[in-house]
């Protein structure tokens, strides 16, 4: 039997093939598509092992270039590691614990150079022989004994939150276990897996479209220690996964939990107040941080703290000194880009902020985002010894506030870093978290659809990679905005209005993917516990 089906080249150029009885997405990609692996078939994401369907429309994806591939290709990476180590250490358990530096952060036991040596070997060994991930459908309570007949304990304990009767294991080297989404078709496909000495672990690094497998890691000493510190607290907690926050909604002691972690953040936002203060000389306090991680929120709050240690504070609009439209610079595809350094006037911010620090009264402008052009009034400014609060995309790098001297300046970098893992061997991105808070957000605040917010997810994130990622280290500290308890309450946000996506509708895996996610949470619908000043709030409203 032959069928036609189409193959989508670069989402736009289609070409027509006839598929032979048997013919498989990798016979096609093999030849045209030596990156790929996996592809969507009719908006679903789908193995390169399926066969295509009469009349598909197919689209190649390969993890330099999409986000749903590079997991894709994280998960079979993450089989190869698990299996490596099983062989090579049987009695050390393996962690997967959290993205850090372009990679996944790991840990088995006590790691030397020559341990993560000899698993990079096994890796290659198991990609060179290529052997396929073979998938098998099977009941929860089958799946059930299986995984914890491997040991695998924690993986056990998030089925019973499952919503589904039937679970997707898969075997590779005579182990069986899941990743939560599909996999590679075999091993052979995962040539940029590379592992890497890092801390008291090592770094697992994979192919993604922001930040290569190969590249060198690049040292974020401040970064991990708070990964570390928010490690250490959700232990403390007992709430280290999806489980153990589960069972807590479940015992009723989610309303003390969640006062634990908004005085965590109360405490943790006193102590940056305090440093600030303790400057004598810090005059300008600048915050950054990736989208929806919760600045405006934190910023509100750091200030009161400030207040309470006798200082006083002034924001100070970033977005009030954009160029006028005419004449700020354009993308590669035409438009404007807002995000960039040159699309803000730096002198004019340099010359008003070196007045205000000397005492003096300065004309800020106001920016008219109607007319895309500066208000011809602008409004006398004097602060006399207050601090100024500056928050924006750009507030960790130097450039923006060149004139200004460092002793002068206290640079925060914010974002959600959560300890929270699904089991052992699958961490909750944080770009995860913050996506759905910008969907909560967007629709309530400005009427945003969720499609219009996923359309502009992958512009944003490769922005915070070119404008505020390479600066993180810069800051005086950092603080994590995530809570633990809000993928329960951001559910109930989210979950219908992601049900809404079907196959035919741009960004369908992306919604899909969160979907799987929210799925092993239960949903917490009593909100009277989170206080108004908390930084869920600014997302969700009240």
């Amino acid at each position: 039997m032959k069928d036609y089906f189409y193959v989508l080249r670069d989402g736009v150029n289609t070409e027509k093939f006839l598929a032979e009885e048997g013919t498989r997405l990798c016979d096609i990609a093999a030849d045209s598509e030596p990156h790929a692996i996996c592809a969507l078939m009719d908006g679903s994401l789908v193995s390169l092992a399926d066969v295509p369907k009469k009349d598909a429309k197919v689209r190649f994806l390969s993890p330099f270039e999409n986000e749903q591939a590079s997991r894709v290709f994280l998960r079979g990476a993450t089989f190869l590691l698990y299996c490596a180590a099983k062989a090579l250490f049987p009695k050390r358990a393996l962690l997967v614990d959290h993205m850090l530096c372009g990679g996944v952060y790991c840990g088995l036991g006590k790691v030397t150079a020559n341990d993560v040596a000899v698993l990079q070997k096994k890796m290659d060994e198991y990609i060179a022989e290529d052997k396929d991930f073979v998938p098998q459908r099977m009941s929860v309570d089958a799946a059930k004994k299986i995984i914890l007949e491997e040991g695998l304990i924690k993986k056990a304990e998030i089925l019973a939150f499952r919503p589904f009767d039937y679970y997707n294991l898969y075997s590779f080297d005579g182990r069986r276990n899941y990743f939560h989404g599909i996999m590679p078709k075999s091993a052979g496909y995962l040539k940029g897996a590379r592992l890497f000495l890092y801390a008291s672990g090592f770094m697992l690094k994979f192919p993604s479209p922001y930040t290569e497998a190969g590249t060198a890691i690049i040292d974020q000493p401040k970064y991990a220690a708070v990964f570390a510190q928010a490690e250490k607290w959700a232990g403390v907690l007992s709430a280290s996964y999806v489980a153990d926050i589960n069972n807590m909604l479940l015992r009723g002691e989610i309303t003390d939990f969640i006062n634990v972690n908004e005085a965590l953040h109360e405490k943790t936002i006193a102590d940056i107040a305090g440093e600030i203060a303790g400057r004598k000389k810090a005059r300008v306090v600048l915050i950054a941080g990736p989208s929806s991680s919760g600045k405006t929120t934190f910023a509100s709050r750091l200030a009161v703290h400030l207040r309470v240690l006798g200082k006083k504070c002034r924001p100070i609009s970033i977005d009030d000194y954009y160029k006028n439209r005419a004449d700020m610079p354009t993308g590669e595809n035409g438009d404007i880009d807002f995000e960039c350094l040159d699309a803000l006037d730096l002198a004019k911010l340099n010359a008003d902020l070196a007045a205000l620090l000397m005492g003096e009264t300065a004309r800020m402008p106001k920016f008219d985002f109607v007319t895309g052009e500066r208000k011809d009034q602008c409004e006398d400014f004097r602060i006399d010894g207050d601090i100024l609060i500056i928050e924006g995309i750009h507030g960790l790098n130097d450039t923006m506030t060149k004139d200004i001297p460092a002793n002068m300046k206290f640079k925060i970098f914010i974002s959600p870093l959560t300890a929270l893992n699904i089991d052992d061997h699958s961490v909750v991105f944080p770009e995860d978290l913050r996506l759905l808070r910008r969907l909560a957000r967007d629709k309530r605040t400005r009427g945003y659809s969720f499609a219009h917010t996923f359309a502009a997810w992958d512009s944003v994130r490769r922005g915070e990679y070119k404008y505020i990622l390479p600066y993180q280290e810069t800051a005086d500290v950092m603080f994590n905005s995530t809570l633990l308890y809000e993928p329960l309450i951001l559910k109930r946000h989210c979950y219908s209005e992601l049900r809404r996506f079907t196959p035919d509708m741009p960004n369908y895996p992306e919604a899909l993917s969160l979907l799987k996610f929210l799925n092993y949470f239960l949903s917490a619908r009593d909100e009277d516990a989170i206080p108004p000043q908390s930084i869920l709030r600014e997302f969700i409203g009240k």
